[in-house]
C-alpha cells in the first residue's frame, strides 16, 4: 500500500509495478495531493505515515488470517509477516510522500537480524522472524519435479495478459543412474550423528509432486483492499486537517 507518483499520486497496489499501481489509484484524493504539496516536507510526511499505518492495518489483520489458513505450517511464515515504512521526495511532483509495504521479511536481512544466532549448529538460517523463504511457492504453487537433466523441446509465442509471451516445453532426459532430488550437495550439517544422514534422510527419488498456489497474499489484497481505501480517504483528510494546525501553530509557511 503506497501514496505514489505518476497520475493520481495516492494509490493502493498489489505488487510494484507501474501496472498494479495505477489499477487501485484514488482518484477521489487528488484534492489532499494538492494541499500536501503546499506543506512543509515534515508536517506532510508526519501525517501522511499516521494515515497510512491505519489504513495498513487491515491489509495486515487479513494476511495473517489467510496465512493462519494455510495448513500444514511451522510457523515461519505467519511470523514473517509485517510491514515496511519509507519515505521519499525524488518524483516528478516533488511531493514528500510516504509508502507503506505489507508483505513478509525477507529472509536473513543481517540488518534486522545483526545479533541473530542460526537456528542449529552448523546451519546459516538464522533465529527470528525472516524466515519466508518459501513465501513465493505458497503464493504461487511449485510444478512437479523429477531429477535429470531437461532438454528444450520446443517454443511458441503466445498471448497472457495482454501482453506477447514466450513459452518454452522442455521434457527430462531419461538416465540409468539412480536418480535423486535434493537441496543439499554437501553434508554440512546434516552430517550422521548431528541432524540425519546425506543424502538417505534429505532426498527424494523419482517424481515430486507439486504444491497447489495458496495465494494468500492475493486473497488477502482482495479481501481488504477497500476497507484500506475506506480508512485511507477518511484518514488522510483527517491527517491534512491536523497537519494544517500544526502548521498554523508554527506560524505558517
Amino acid at each position: 500500500m503506497a501514496s505514489g507518483v505518476a497520475g493520481p499520486l495516492i494509490k493502493i497496489a498489489l505488487g510494484k509495478g507501474k501496472q498494479a499501481k495505477a489499477q487501485y489509484a484514488l482518484q477521489p484524493l487528488d484534492d489532499i495531493v494538492v494541499a500536501l504539496k503546499a506543506l512543509p516536507r515534515d508536517i506532510s510526511l508526519k501525517y501522511q505515515l499516521r494515515a497510512l499505518r491505519k489504513a495498513a492495518k487491515p491489509g495486515m489483520e487479513a494476511l495473517r488470517s489467510q496465512v493462519s489458513q494455510v495448513g500444514q505450517v511451522t510457523g515461519n511464515l505467519l511470523a514473517s509477516v509485517t510491514k515496511a515504512e519509507r519515505k521519499y521526495n525524488n518524483n516528478r511532483a516533488k511531493l514528500p510522500v510516504g509508502v507503506i509495504v505489507v508483505g513478509f521479511r525477507r529472509p536473513n536481512n543481517t540488518k534486522s537480524q545483526k545479533m541473530a544466532t542460526p537456528a542449529f549448529a552448523g546451519g546459516s538460517v538464522l533465529k527470528g522472524p525472516n524466515r519466508a523463504y518459501h513465501s513465493h511457492l505458497v503464493e504461487f504453487g511449485t510444478q512437479s519435479r523429477s531429477a535429470g537433466k531437461s532438454r528444450r523441446t520446443g517454443r511458441k509465442r503466445v498471448l497472457l495478459g495482454g501482453r506477447l509471451r514466450t513459452i518454452i516445453s522442455r521434457e527430462k532426459e531419461k538416465s540409468g543412474v539412480r536418480s535423486i532430488l535434493s537441496s543439499f550437495s554437501t553434508r554440512g550439517p546434516f552430517a550422521k550423528g548431528t541432524r540425519g544422514q546425506y543424502p538417505k534422510d534429505f532426498i527424494a527419488t523419482g517424481t515430486v509432486r507439486g504444491a497447489p498456489a495458496q495465494h494468500p497474499l492475493q486473497s488477502a489484497f482482495n479481501n481488504s483492499r477497500q476497507k484500506m481505501q475506506s480508512v485511507l480517504d477518511t484518514e488522510m483528510r483527517n491527517a491534512l486537517e491536523k497537519a494544517l494546525r500544526e502548521l498554523d501553530k508554527r506560524g505558517g509557511l
